[in-house]
C-alpha cells in the first residue's frame, strides 16, 4: 500500500517537473478514496486538480436505477465535496460514450446548482453510440463551460465529436467554439 502511495505522488511531481499544469483525475466507479488521495497529490504538486465524476450508460433491458442516473453523479458529485478533496474544476466523463442527453443534461444542471459558479465544468464523451454532439448539446444547456471535440481523422466513434460538426450543430443557437474554422 505504501508502495501504491509513493507511485501516485511520484506520479504527480513527475508531471509537474515536465510541464503539465493539469491533470484530470478519475475512478471509473467514481470511488472518491481513489479521488481523495490522488487529487492531494496533485494539488500538493502545484498542479490544477480537475476532479471527474465518469458517466456510463447501460443498454436497454440493464439500467437498474440508481447507478447510472443523475442522481448516483450527483451524490458522486456531493461525496467529492464532502471529502474536502482539493480541484480547480469539475469534469464528467462518459469514457464509454453511452450515457444519454437526458443524463448529462440532468446531472451538469444538478451540478451547476452545487457547485461555486467560479467553479468550470467540462464535459467528455466518445462518439461510441452515436450520441455525442446531442450529449454534448446537452452539457451546453445545462452549464458546462468546457467540452471536448477531436479533429479529423480521429474524430467520431471510438473518439469525441468532430470540432467542426460541433461547430456547425452551434450555428445559430447563441454558443460558439473558440475556435478559427479555417485553421481546423
Amino acid at each position: 500500500k505504501f508502495a501504491n502511495r509513493l507511485i501516485i505522488n511520484l506520479h504527480a511531481v513527475l508531471f509537474k517537473k515536465h510541464g503539465v499544469s493539469t491533470i484530470r483525475n478519475f475512478d471509473a466507479l467514481n470511488d472518491v478514496r481513489n479521488l481523495s488521495y490522488s487529487g492531494r497529490c496533485i494539488a500538493g504538486a502545484g498542479l490544477r486538480h480537475q476532479v471527474t465524476v465518469t458517466l456510463m450508460g447501460l443498454p436497454p433491458g440493464l439500467d437498474n436505477g440508481y447507478p447510472h442516473s443523475p442522481e448516483f453523479y450527483t451524490d458522486s458529485l456531493k461525496a467529492i465535496l464532502e471529502d474536502g478533496v482539493p480541484f480547480t474544476s469539475v469534469a464528467f466523463k462518459d469514457a464509454s460514450g453511452t450515457s444519454t442527453p437526458k443524463t448529462v443534461f440532468e446531472t451538469i444542471r444538478a451540478a451547476r446548482r452545487i457547485l461555486p459558479p467560479e467553479v468550470k465544468i467540462q464535459f467528455h464523451t466518445h462518439d461510441t453510440a452515436g450520441m455525442a454532439v446531442s450529449c454534448n448539446m446537452a452539457a451546453i444547456e445545462a452549464g458546462a463551460d468546457c467540452i471536448d471535440l477531436a479533429m479529423a481523422p480521429m474524430s467520431g466513434g471510438t473518439c469525441e465529436a468532430d470540432i467542426l460538426v460541433m461547430r456547425h450543430r452551434l450555428r445559430g443557437t447563441g454558443y460558439t467554439l473558440d475556435i478559427d474554422p479555417e485553421k481546423i
